[in-house]
């Protein structure tokens, strides 16, 4: 389950980088909202905002590639 997780907000936050931020919107997780924004923004600070730890280490590991 939460590989899947995974791995859905990782599509959705390359999908959101190839057109625009304005596609995470649509997600209604908070934690995988904030995760696409960072990443279609390329913004390690965004990456703060997510509360579960083993995706914002995530987050930020993708965000500062």
């Amino acid at each position: 389950m939460r590989s899947a997780f995974l791995l859905a907000v990782t599509l959705l936050a390359s999908a959101a980088q190839a057109a625009d931020a304005g596609a995470c919107y649509t997600i209604s997780d908070p934690d995988a909202r904030a995760y696409c924004l960072a990443k279609a923004r390329q913004e390690p600070a965004g990456c703060y905002t997510v509360q579960r730890a083993d995706l914002r280490a995530q987050c930020q590991a993708e965000v500062r590639r």
